[in-house]
């Protein structure tokens, strides 16, 4: 009370800004080609092959992926020659666009499939789609230039790099693809993202083929580009998921297998992993942090659509490749009552509840 009678306000308390969070899905490698175009043709549904991911697509801000197959000249399917040599009929995108893919790595040995024109007609069709891409480009330079998602404010920066330039095991280089020997350049275009990105994302097209282990270049890129700055590092090509490491606290996932592929002759090329990466980021912080990772198994059906496994079915996946102790692995103590592999920091097994915040 004021000495006349009258009762004071209590002093008004400052506004408190709620934290901001953003959720995006990360998969393998997406090929649109060979038989996957053939599905497609004969469905004439060019969504097909996302059509049994599609709750979990879109329940993400975006999704990101290795784009394994440059667009070929034509808008439908036609039977190449060579099996090895990838190329998707542009009509194909629509696919890609209704799944939510916002970003898409061209770093891999099947960048130049269709030759120079081949790589840019497909940055031209994604740049007119408004879908980013790193990892190849018209030189080096653009290459290595990373490229920054924001959902919900938060800015989420991709970098990308292959083991090799053409299918060749690395042998030929071209100055189109970014390659991971190129660790001045990793470094340079990590350090110039501190400024402008919250989330740094690097990807590797690397790993020998048909293993569930990474070999030493995988592992000796993910780790230089965590000290440079990355604060997740996935893989692909290795056409098998492969297993983690934490390295300085931070997720590295040598290889998350296929996405969309017609690989079905063997058990362990119809297996993929898809995480779905939520961050959070606190008012006036110079970045966010990573508050979750969803380990998400697929199985590729008819040679080109993946779904969610059941439980029984992830779990063999995730054992397979050696991840079924990952929450032991990162340092979060499992809660009682989850799926094994759900720690503390809420990384978790096959799941398919949405996330309600994008």
């Amino acid at each position: 009370m004021t000495s006349c009678g009258v009762a004071r306000r209590p002093p008004a308390l400052p506004a408190i800004r709620p934290r901001t969070s953003a959720t995006f899905l990360v998969v393998g490698d997406i090929m649109l080609a060979r038989r996957v175009a053939a599905a497609m043709s004969r469905a004439r549904d060019p969504l097909l092959p996302f059509s049994g991911m599609r709750d979990v697509l879109h329940s993400v801000a975006f999704a990101f992926g290795n784009l394994e197959s440059p667009f070929s000249a034509r808008a439908q399917a036609s039977p190449s020659a060579n099996r090895l040599i990838f190329g998707a009929p542009s009509d194909t995108l629509s696919g890609l666009m209704d799944a939510g893919f916002k970003i898409l790595n061209l770093a891999n040995n099947h960048a130049l499939d269709q030759g120079p024109a081949g790589l840019r007609r497909t940055a031209r069709l994604l740049d007119e789609n408004a879908i980013q891409h790193v990892g190849a480009g018209s030189d080096l330079d653009q290459a290595w230039q990373p490229a920054i998602v924001t959902a919900n404010g938060i800015r989420i920066a991709f970098v990308g790099a292959s083991y090799a330039s053409l299918n060749d095991l690395g042998v030929a280089r071209s100055p189109l693809v970014a390659r991971i020997e190129d660790r001045a350049r990793l470094r340079r275009a990590l350090a110039g993202l501190r400024a402008r990105a919250d989330f740094v994302v690097v990807t590797m097209h690397a790993g020998n083929e048909y293993t569930h282990r990474p070999n030493q270049a995988q592992i000796d890129f993910a780790h230089a580009a965590i000290d440079a700055g990355a604060n997740l590092v996935v893989g692909a090509h290795s056409h098998w998921v492969q297993t983690f490491e934490s390295y300085n606290g931070k997720p590295v996932f040598y290889g998350l297998g296929n996405f969309i592929f017609d690989q079905d002759w063997s058990r362990e090329t119809t297996h993929g992993l898809a995480l779905r990466v939520r961050l959070a980021k606190l008012p006036g912080a110079a970045s966010a942090s990573l508050e979750r990772i969803e380990l998400l198994p697929v199985i590729i059906e008819q040679a080109s659509t993946p779904r969610l496994t059941t439980e029984s079915e992830g779990r063999t996946i995730l054992q397979d490749a050696g991840l079924d102790g990952l929450g032991e692995m990162i340092g979060g103590r499992r809660k009682r009552g989850t799926n094994a592999g759900q720690s503390a920091m809420a990384v978790s097994n096959a799941t398919g509840s949405n996330d309600d915040q994008r």
